[in-house]
C-alpha cells in the first residue's frame, strides 16, 4: 500500500527529536522578528534594480513632477507598486542656482505616490546614496516594523542596499513621506515627498481642482537654511495654481522644512482649513481664513471657491526671508492663483521692486556674505575705467622707492614691513584660492563626481609649482640682465621688486575678476566697495614693491613705471575678462601662482633682513605690516568680498 507522507509511520531517532526542535526554534524565533527585517537585502530574485529599472522609474518621477502641482492620477494595479530609488541628482533650486540634491528617483520633491483608501501599497526602494537612509511614512498607519526609523523599526538601509515597505493605506488624507535618517542634514538636500489617500467613498463635496504644495527649505552658502521652495523650485521657478472662475479649489500644503514654520496667504481669496496632518475637519469647525500658518511636518489641506475677479492673485509665505533666494528677493516661497483667461503677470514680479534686499545668490560663494542692492549692470566702459583705478592706486605706494640716504635702521624696517604685508598676502590669497577647491570637495562627500574636486586640486597644486619653482629659474635670469646682485648671493634689489610685482599682479588678476564680475551683475555697491577697498589693498601693495629698492637708488621713474604696470595693470585686465565671464579655475590658477611667486619674495626679503640685521626691529616691522594688510583686507570684508 503506498503512503503519503503525512501516512508514513516514523520513528524519530534522538538526533532528529534535537533537529526538530532546533527547526521549530528557529521557525518561531523568525516569525517573531519584524517582517520587513527579513527583506533588508536585494529586492527580487537577489538582483538590484536594472539600469532600465531605474531609467524607468526616473521617466515616471520626471513626469509627474512635470505634472506639479497637480496630482497624479491614482496608481493602477491591485498592489500599488512604486519603486524609488535615493541618488544624488543636480537640481536647479532658482535661476543660477543648482545643487548636488538627494532625491528619489531624480526630481524634488520624490514622485507623488497617489493611492486609494483601502489599497495595499507596496514601496520597492534602493539606496544609491553616498550615506546610509530610510523612508518613514509620516502620519500613515503603518505596521511598526515600516515606520522606517532606524534601529527601532528597521535597520538603516546601507548604501547600495535594498528595502520592502508594505503596508494597507487604511486613512484617506494628505499624508508626507522622508528620509529619517540623519534628518536636518538628508531632509534639506531633497528626500521628501507627498503621499495622498482618496477616500474610498466620494466625498460630499467633491473639488475641481486638487494640487499640492509641498514646501521644503535647502541650506546653500551657508549652514543656515536660506532657499526655500515650493514643489523643489523657488520663485521664479515656480509654478501657478491655475484655476477657472466658479471652481472649487483644494490645496494640500506640506511643510517639510527642517526647521522653519511658514504661514502661506492666498490674496483675494477666502478659504477653510477643510483637513488637518490627513483628518478632515468637521464642518462646524471650519474657519474662513487668508493666511495659515503650518509648522514643519505638518500639513493642512485648504479649500476656496475662485470666486475673485479674474487675473494673478500671490501665494507667498509671510515671513519675509522666505520670499527670497538668500539675500536676493523676490524668491523663494511665492506663487499665484492664476485664472484661466487672464493675462499672466507672475513673471513680472521678478522685475518689480518688491523684495530687493540683496545680491543675486548666484554672485555669493559658500564663504561670502554681506549685502548690497541690485540694479542694472554698469556699463561696460565704466567698469573698465573703474577696473583701471583701481590698478593704477599701485602707484601711490611706490614712490618709497625712490627713497635715497635711508638708514639702515629705515631699511630694515621698510623691509620688515614688506615682509609683513606679503605674509598677509599670502595668507589671504591661499584661504581664497581654497575656497573653490573646498566647495567643490563638499559637493564630493554629497555624492557628486569628484571630477572638478580633482581639476581644481591641481590646478591649486601646479598654479603653487609655477609661481615657486618657476620663479626660481626666472629670478636667475633676472638677476643675470641687472648684474646688482648683492655680496653673499642674496638677489638684487630690483630682481626682488620685479619679483614682488609679478607676484602681485597674478594676485591682482583675481581681484579684477571679482569687479568684473559684480558690475556685470548689477551689484553696483559692492563693485564700488570692492574698487575702494582693492585700490587701498593695492597701496600697501605699491609699499611692498618699492620696500627693497628704498635707500638703494636705484629707481629710476621708468623703474618705477614699469613695477607698477607689472603689479597694477593685471587688475585692468581682470575686470575686462571679469565683465564677460567667470572661471574658478582660471581664478584657483592665478591666485596659486601668485602665492608661489609670494613664498619665494618671503624667503628672499628674509635673507635681505637677515644681512641688514636689527632683529627686534625687524620682528616689529613685520607685525605692523601684517596689520596694514589686515587693515585693508577689512574694508573688503565689509563690502562682502
Amino acid at each position: 500500500m503506498k503512503h503519503t507522507i503525512a501516512e508514513r509511520p516514523t520513528r524519530l531517532r534522538p538526533f532528529g527529536v534535537v533537529a526538530s526542535i532546533a527547526l521549530a526554534a528557529a521557525t518561531l524565533w523568525a516569525a517573531a522578528m519584524p517582517s520587513s527585517m527579513a527583506v533588508a537585502a536585494p529586492l527580487t530574485g537577489g538582483q538590484p534594480p536594472s539600469p532600465s529599472d531605474i531609467a524607468q522609474a526616473e521617466a515616471t518621477a520626471q513626469r509627474d513632477f512635470d505634472r506639479l502641482p497637480a496630482l497624479p492620477p491614482v496608481a493602477g494595479g491591485a498592489v500599488k507598486t512604486f519603486r524609488l530609488i535615493g541618488e544624488v541628482k543636480p537640481w536647479t533650486i532658482a535661476p543660477g542656482v543648482t545643487t548636488q540634491a538627494w532625491t528619489y528617483n531624480g526630481t524634488v520633491p520624490g514622485p507623488t505616490l497617489h493611492v486609494r483608501q483601502g489599497d495595499r501599497v507596496r514601496v520597492l526602494f534602493t539606496n544609491e546614496l553616498p550615506e546610509p537612509t530610510t523612508i518613514h511614512w509620516h502620519g500613515v498607519s503603518v505596521p511598526a516594523d515600516m515606520d522606517g526609523v532606524p534601529g527601532l523599526s528597521q535597520p538603516a538601509i546601507n548604501p547600495g542596499q535594498s528595502f520592502v515597505y508594505e503596508f494597507v493605506a487604511r486613512d484617506a488624507g494628505t499624508y508626507i513621506y522622508h528620509t529619517h535618517d540623519d534628518d536636518l542634514n538628508q531632509l534639506d538636500r531633497g528626500l521628501y515627498g507627498a503621499f495622498i489617500v482618496d477616500p474610498k467613498a466620494a466625498p460630499r463635496l467633491r473639488d475641481d481642482r486638487d494640487y499640492l504644495m509641498l514646501l521644503s527649505s535647502w541650506r546653500l552658502y551657508s549652514g543656515a537654511e536660506n532657499f526655500f521652495s515650493m514643489n523643489g523650485k523657488s520663485y521664479p521657478l515656480t509654478r501657478p495654481f491655475r484655476v477657472r472662475r466658479g471652481q472649487r479649489i483644494r490645496i494640500r500644503e506640506i511643510n517639510i522644512s527642517g526647521t522653519e514654520f511658514h504661514t502661506m496667504h492666498i490674496h483675494g481669496h477666502h478659504f477653510k482649513v477643510v483637513a488637518v496632518d490627513g483628518q478632515d475637519v468637521p464642518a462646524q469647525q471650519q474657519q474662513s481664513m487668508v493666511t495659515v500658518t503650518i509648522g514643519p511636518g505638518e500639513t493642512r489641506d485648504v479649500a476656496f471657491s475662485a470666486d475673485a475677479q479674474p487675473g494673478t492673485w500671490l501665494i507667498h509665505c509671510h515671513i519675509a526671508d522666505h520670499m527670497m533666494n538668500g539675500r536676493s528677493g523676490p524668491g523663494g516661497l511665492i506663487s499665484a492663483v492664476q485664472y484661466e483667461g487672464a493675462p499672466e503677470r507672475l513673471p513680472l514680479l521678478a522685475s518689480a521692486d518688491v523684495m530687493a534686499m540683496g545680491p543675486p545668490a548666484a554672485d555669493a560663494s559658500p564663504s561670502e556674505g554681506g549685502s548690497t542692492i541690485v540694479g542694472p549692470p554698469l556699463k561696460r566702459s565704466t567698469t573698465w575705467i573703474l577696473g583701471a583705478i583701481a590698478g593704477l592706486t599701485i602707484f601711490f605706494g611706490l614712490p618709497f622707492a625712490a627713497l635715497r640716504n635711508v638708514a639702515p635702521k629705515g631699511i630694515a624696517l621698510l623691509n620688515a614691513i614688506a615682509i609683513g604685508v606679503l605674509f598677509f598676502l599670502l595668507f589671504d590669497i591661499l584661504r581664497q584660492a581654497g575656497e573653490p577647491v573646498a566647495a567643490a570637495l563638499q559637493l564630493v562627500r554629497e555624492g557628486a563626481r569628484g571630477g572638478e574636486f580633482v581639476s581644481l586640486l591641481t590646478t591649486y597644486v601646479a598654479g603653487l609649482a609655477a609661481g615657486l619653482v618657476g620663479l626660481v629659474y626666472f629670478s636667475k635670469n633676472v638677476v643675470a640682465r641687472y648684474r646688482h646682485a648683492a655680496a653673499g648671493g642674496v638677489v638684487s634689489p630690483m630682481a626682488l621688486a620685479t619679483t614682488i610685482a609679478l607676484g602681485i599682479g597674478a594676485h591682482n588678476f583675481s581681484e579684477g575678476l571679482a569687479i568684473g564680475q559684480s558690475a556685470a551683475t548689477g551689484a553696483v555697491q559692492l563693485a564700488v566697495l570692492l574698487i575702494v577697498g582693492f585700490g587701498l589693498h593695492n597701496m600697501t601693495e605699491g609699499f611692498g614693491i618699492a620696500a627693497p629698492l628704498a635707500g638703494t637708488g636705484g629707481a629710476g621713474i621708468a623703474a618705477i613705471v614699469r613695477l607698477g604696470i607689472i603689479g597694477g595693470a593685471p587688475t585692468f585686465v581682470g575686470t575686462v575678462l571679469g565683465y564677460r565671464f567667470t572661471s574658478p579655475l582660471l581664478s584657483v590658477a592665478f591666485l596659486t601662482v601668485a602665492a608661489g611667486a609670494i613664498m619665494y619674495v618671503i624667503g628672499e626679503l628674509t635673507s635681505a633682513g637677515r644681512k641688514i640685521g636689527f632683529k627686534e626691529l625687524a620682528t616689529i616691522g613685520v607685525f605692523l605690516g601684517f596689520v596694514v594688510g589686515y587693515g585693508t583686507d577689512l574694508l573688503l570684508t565689509v563690502a562682502g568680498a
